[in-house]
């Protein structure tokens, strides 16, 4: 009884430690397969074993004598172990039973089947993940990204979810998410650095704010709540228009700035100018993540002229692209608002309308027309911006070294002194950065509200209003009439039939020869009669040219200004006020006026021989702005006009009154389409022919010879 229980005892034990290596052996043999025999396994396992084996019979010795026994039941203090357990081992515990062999063999075939379905798992995610590859890069050929810049966009746009894909691309919404989060989360840290900055800068939260809220004023409600708002949407649709326009390259904000001298920076470099300073600070904003808006700055001012024929010319000066469009000709036009609002309306009727509304004056009529504007909803975001009259005088009256930051050297020009345009109605260097600065902090409010929505929301794409694609652009009634200046529907429009209250426009196109011009040059629809000349326009034009030829050039008061700032290494200026000169010996001027309609019309082409008055309202000339005393060319009287073939008599021309001029002088005439002109076929586009010739004897280039620097028109659809 006694040796079969010892059998019996030593037969579990070595099954019990059969089981103790069978799952080392098997691991073993699974990982080593390709690298060793399964003969590698056992002498490895065997050595762990023996050590293993002698480790616990010297344990079991050493127990023994303390009087521990080492067998599966428990045994009397002091008796002796069993016989079994002090036997030795068998070389190999493997082969001592069959049983054993079989579940070794179990646990190799699971273990391999495990392996080899995990490396199919492997390679199915290698697969899928090329194939998404594969399929970004398809989106990526077809949906350009937000912008060119080292940003990572698009990370930031969902990609659109297939039946092979949705596993990934459910990570990869989460992954997006967080990247937007985060992105914003940035570029808030980094809006909040510049106002620390403004504040700083201008000598202190406080002080700084007191400044923005009087230099800056806006026209929604007494919060600003509704014009940050829309402006937000404003940057917002940018981003909207991008991702549904195949061909877009990217994101875009264009904000053009005109007027006259003060915006152009007279007296300072032109890249000092407050506009210039504004995009330094915002557009490395606008071009993180998530917005990834490039934004383009057009100062497109031109010194020493009157808000018209200029508002005529907006999309020639500023760009059919504009979401912002600035007015500065306060010191021209005294207290009144009339010019403005007709300027107003000219905006209007831009493709990106209504347009951000930039108004570089703090007078009282013209504030009251843009309020009136806004509560109409015509104008939800516009700015009026001041300058000096901002500034706190006790902080001027520090000394130089206790003002802050932006107030030192507030009395200095930013050109060498001595340059051209350093005049006390011009703002210095100090107070175009700080015009800068303030219409800055305003955009960047904007900036920081539509990073909230996109936040807040991320279905905010839907939210976002399109454009105004109307074809024609419903106005309110002007409340400033027009109708004495001799051209009110190109200024104001007209009622409509069934209801005055509600007002429209005619397409108003215009052609020019002042710089900077993007579009519709003067030349461009010169016929003949021009001299060829490739001379610098700073260069004197020798009479002989004026002999059969009108010539382009510019005026005395002109070059000379020029010439001047010349010495100065240019200041960056690129305004110049070129046009057409013509004498009597000049000869006849012909131009082919084209018929055009709005972006949004549908345009009825004219035919050759029909009637133009069917096509033409009427027709505008305007001359360079400069008095040149009271023998000069008088427009009305000097030129002789030809329309569609047929004479235009002295009553049917006129003097464009109020508006159009500068320094008291008018500078615009209209002339009324005869009857009988019609439309002459130029090659394959029909248009109006105008021939124009000077018939005043007296005319002289000494005297002042006839100018033509814009051509404008009213078309009728």
């Amino acid at each position: 009884m006694d040796r079969m229980s010892a059998r019996s005892i030593q037969k579990r034990h070595a099954n019990n430690k059969v089981k103790q290596v069978a799952w080392p052996r098997a691991l073993c043999m699974v990982c080593c397969t390709r690298l060793h025999s399964p003969m590698y396994c056992d002498d490895t396992i065997l050595k762990d074993m023996d050590l293993h084996r002698r480790g616990v019979s010297i344990s079991g010795a050493r127990n023994s004598e303390n009087g521990v026994a080492r067998t599966g039941g428990s045994a009397p203090r002091g008796a002796p172990a069993p016989l079994a357990e002090l036997r030795a081992r068998p070389a190999n515990p493997y082969s001592t039973d069959a049983s054993t062999s079989l579940t070794d063999l179990v646990l190799i075939r699971s273990m391999q089947l495990l392996l080899f379905l995990a490396c199919l798992w492997f390679v199915s995610i290698i697969f899928a993940v090329a194939d998404e590859s594969s399929n970004g890069a398809a989106q990526s050929a077809q949906i350009p990204p937000t912008h060119s810049s080292s940003i990572g966009n698009s990370k930031l746009r969902p990609r659109v979810q297939t039946s092979q894909t949705l596993d990934t691309n459910a990570i990869q919404s989460i992954r997006n998410e967080i990247d937007i989060d985060d992105a914003i989360k940035s570029t808030r840290k980094e809006i909040g650095q510049i106002r620390q900055r403004f504040y700083t800068r201008y000598g202190g939260q406080h002080e700084a704010t007191a400044m923005l809220n009087k230099g800056l004023r806006t026209f929604g409600e007494q919060d600003n709540d509704s014009s940050l708002h829309a402006t937000a949407v404003r940057l917002l649709r940018s981003i909207v228009e991008h991702e549904s326009s195949p061909g877009s390259n990217g994101a875009k904000f264009v904000m053009s700035f005109a007027g006259y001298s003060v915006t152009v920076g007279r007296g300072n470099h032109w890249s000092q100018s407050y506009p210039f300073v504004m995009e330094g600070i915002i557009k490395p904003i606008l071009e993180m993540a998530p917005l990834g808006i490039e934004l383009t700055v057009r100062n497109s001012a031109i010194g020493g002229i009157p808000s018209f024929p200029y508002g005529w010319c907006l999309s020639n000066f500023l760009g059919d692209d504009s979401d912002s469009v600035s007015w500065d000709y306060g010191m021209n036009e005294g207290n009144g608002a009339s010019g403005l609002e007709s300027y107003v309306r000219q905006s209007l009727m831009l493709p990106n309308s209504p347009p951000l509304f930039i108004l570089l004056d703090m007078k009282g009529p013209r504030l009251n027309l843009l309020q009136q504007y806004a509560d109409l909803g015509y104008l939800p975001d516009s700015i009026a911006l001041g300058g000096r009259d901002a500034v706190s005088k006790e902080l001027l009256s520090l000394p130089e070294s206790d003002r802050p930051e932006g107030l030192k050297e507030w009395d200095i020009w930013g050109a060498p002194k001595g340059a051209p345009g350093q005049s006390p109605w011009h703002p210095k260097k100090k107070e175009h950065e700080l015009m800068g600065w303030m219409l800055a902090i305003r955009m960047l409010n904007a900036v920081d509200r539509a990073l909230e929505i996109m936040k807040r929301d991320a279905n905010w794409r839907h939210s976002i209003p399109p454009r105004n694609a109307a074809e024609r652009r419903v106005l309110p009634r002007p409340i400033h009439d027009q109708t004495k200046s001799g051209a009110g529907s190109m200024l104001n429009g007209t009622p409509f039939s069934d209801d005055d209250s509600k007002w429209q426009m005619n397409k108003v196109s215009c052609r020019t020869s002042f710089l900077p011009n993007i579009s519709g040059k003067l030349e461009s629809i010169v016929e003949s009669g021009v001299a060829n000349d490739d001379e610098d326009m700073l260069q004197t034009r020798d009479d002989s040219l004026f002999h059969g030829n009108w010539v382009m050039d510019v005026g005395k008061l002109e070059r000379d200004t020029k010439i001047k700032v010349q010495k100065y290494g240019g200041l960056g200026y690129i305004d110049m006020k070129t046009a057409l000169y013509g004498i009597p010996s000049s000869g006849t001027l012909r131009m082919i006026i084209p018929h055009e309609s709005h972006a949004a019309e549908v345009g009825v082409s004219p035919n050759a021989g029909e009637s133009a008055d069917k096509y033409f309202h009427s027709l505008v000339l305007c001359e360079v702005n400069e008095k040149r005393g009271d023998d000069e060319c008088k427009m009305t009287e000097d030129l002789d006009f030809r329309l569609g073939g047929e004479s235009v008599p002295r009553s049917d021309i006129s003097q464009v009154k109020g508006v159009a001029s500068y320094l008291k002088k008018d500078i615009c005439i209209r002339i009324d389409i005869p009857a009988g002109a019609t439309i002459l076929l130029d090659g394959s586009a029909p248009g109006l022919l105008l021939e124009v010739t000077v018939s005043g004897k007296t005319v002289s280039r000494e005297n002042g010879a006839c100018s033509i620097s814009h051509v404008i028109w009213e078309n009728i659809r």
